[in-house]
């Protein structure tokens, strides 16, 4: 369907498309069991960001170099794919820095600190990250036009019922855990900005019954799928997000 105002992709371009570079980043779905089915996280990006400005978007941002360094080998645990690790480094970092969600083994411990601030706090406290407890469900690549382009894995894992999560007021404002149908609502309802990308992974979460589901759906390891959006206006003048697929996907830039 088109839309008359333009996606965030093309309203604030930096430079020409063709110069974009495209930067490696993780998110994470993460899901906490609730009566009758689940939540997931999300969280409200800053208004001044580059990229989704004040937008409603999952937990998630660049790879960084600390994400391939020995010290996050200690205290991130893998045992997949040598190639993966810093994809899945990256999404429990970004977890921890922007909700204060930790994913450790032993359960429970949360430490202070950045990049690899928060690596050195965790080999100190003698906990790991358990990398292990995401599954790989996605691989997005922003569209030409966007001021960043990402090529962006998601993860899905499950949290233990009643865990909390807090904005680190620097990069979000706000975290909350809601059903995938309330979040559809009140982007419907123009409560939240909610952008394309974020809007389809909520579709997809919202066909499940619980969080079990959305791992077990998860595609075969070297399975997933990589999709990457284009752009396209109507002759009326409205904007169109094409999927692969999609009538005019072949034509659109």
């Amino acid at each position: 369907m088109g839309t008359t105002r333009p996606p965030w992709y093309v309203r604030r371009v930096a430079a020409p498309a063709a110069e974009q570079p495209i930067r490696p980043a993780s998110t994470v779905l993460a899901l906490r069991p609730a009566p009758g089915g689940f939540e997931v996280l999300m969280v409200r990006r800053v208004h001044s960001a580059a990229f989704m400005g004040d937008a409603h978007v999952f937990p998630g941002g660049a790879l960084d170099e600390c994400d391939h360094s020995e010290l996050a080998r200690r205290v991130v645990r893998w045992t997949g794919d040598a190639q993966e690790f810093p994809w899945r480094a990256a999404a429990l970092r970004e977890l921890a820095e922007e909700a204060g969600v930790f994913l450790t083994d032993p359960p429970g411990v949360s430490v202070p600190g950045q990049g690899a601030e928060l690596y050195a706090a965790l080999a100190q406290a003698g906990v790991v990250l358990a990398a292990d407890s995401l599954a790989y469900v996605s691989n997005w690549v922003t569209p030409r036009g966007a001021p960043r382009r990402f090529d962006a894995r998601f993860y899905a894992a499950v949290v233990p019922p009643g865990t909390a999560a807090g904005a680190d007021r620097t990069e979000v404002t706000e975290a909350c855990w809601v059903t995938p149908g309330e979040a559809l609502r009140r982007a419907e309802a123009g409560e939240w900005r909610v952008e394309f990308p974020t809007r389809k992974h909520l579709e997809a979460l919202a066909a499940h019954q619980d969080a079990g589901a959305v791992l077990a759906a998860a595609p075969p390891a070297g399975q997933v799928v990589r999709v990457e959006p284009r752009l396209s206006v109507n002759s009326d003048g409205t904007w169109q997000v094409l999927l692969p697929g999609e009538p005019g996907y072949a034509e659109a830039g």
